[in-house]
């Protein structure tokens, strides 16, 4: 009978070679982190890695897309703060107005005053943030800016001087040159969010009406009865008196407006952040399924790594013996 070692040599070159492979992935499991080489290892676990990534990916984008949101909401809400606190200015103004004992300056100076004080308001209501006009509606730039006649800036607010008449003394008149549309944005992949503060929410109808009763109280303050500027020292008679009464009851009345509508802006900005502060949370334990799915078990690894290390060291030491079998080693 003719005895071959064919076999045996044909057994140990396939178990080495196995071994080997097994310990290679090993140790590019060791070094990466990651238990899956390649897609034939765990093809399940694959597709299922790239469905919570997938998930990771949406959430991270509509997480960024809020927190510039949010951030703009916070700017327009302090913009609007400061016109608040501006026009608080202006009724306390016209109140004294009606009320004070002249040491000199007259009413000229607290309507002069008020003037400044509205041209602070336009410097607020004009501001941007990233480079979009926070209060102008769908029309957030520069270019999309319509103004009625060449003179005009590029700014939504602008305070302008027109003829004088008798209804207004001055000739100054605030336009309004955006939109009043509300901008929306996705929060999430069921709902939208406003996060903008429209000018009529600020001023009123055309988003211009509050100006006209501030301006009303800065021609009486300026202009007598007659349409003149008003003498140095020259007091209000008892009808102008009771006229800004009236007109800075329109200011209070368009100050609770504009602060609750500000309040409501700084609603929906708390309701965003809350959404937004969920899905960061959903974030963190997508990764912790995706590491569940996708990280080796580096103890494990290990473990098997010097078991690998042992066995090949084993046979690589045997591997002398074998190739000196003979037919008698065979046959004991």
């Amino acid at each position: 009978m003719r005895i071959s070692s064919n076999m045996s040599y044909d057994s140990f070159a396939f178990n080495i070679e196995k071994l080997q492979e097994s310990r290679y992935k090993n140790l590019l499991r060791q070094s990466t982190g990651k238990d899956m080489i390649n897609i034939a290892d765990k093809p399940g676990s694959l597709m299922d890695v790239k469905k919570i990534v997938t998930a990771q990916e949406q959430r991270s984008n509509y997480i960024n897309l809020n927190n510039l949101a949010a951030s703009e909401m916070r700017a327009a809400e302090d913009q609007a703060e400061a016109v608040i606190t501006a026009m608080q200015k202006i009724r306390d103004l016209s109140i004294t107005s009606t009320n004070m004992i002249y040491d000199g300056s007259g009413v000229q100076s607290i309507g002069n005053y008020i003037k400044g004080i509205v041209t602070d308001i336009l410097r607020n209501v004009n501001a941007d943030f990233n480079g979009k006009y926070l209060f102008s509606g769908t029309k957030t730039n520069a270019n999309s800016i319509e103004a009625d006649n060449p003179g005009m800036n590029e700014m939504p607010f602008e305070l302008i001087k027109n003829e004088a008449s008798a209804d207004n003394p001055s000739g100054f008149q605030v336009v309004f040159k955006g939109n009043m549309e509300q901008r929306k944005i996705n929060k999430d992949t069921h709902s939208t969010e406003i996060i903008n503060l429209t000018a009529d929410e600020l001023f009123g109808e055309n988003g211009t009406k509050t100006f006209e009763a501030i301006i009303d109280i800065y021609n009486i303050l300026l202009f007598g009865p007659d349409n003149t500027e008003r003498e140095n020292l020259e007091s209000l008679s008892r009808e102008e008196k009771i006229k800004i009464a009236e007109l800075q009851q329109k200011v209070a009345h368009d100050l609770e407006e504009i602060t609750k509508n500000n309040a409501k802006l700084a609603s929906r900005r708390e309701r965003l952040e809350t959404v937004t502060e969920q899905m960061t949370e959903e974030v963190v334990r997508l990764k912790e399924v995706q590491s569940l799915r996708e990280d080796a078990d580096v103890v494990k690894v290990l473990s098997d790594l010097k078991k690998e290390e042992t066995v090949l060291q084993y046979v690589l030491q045997s591997a002398p013996r074998l190739t000196r079998l003979t037919l008698f080693d065979f046959l004991s």
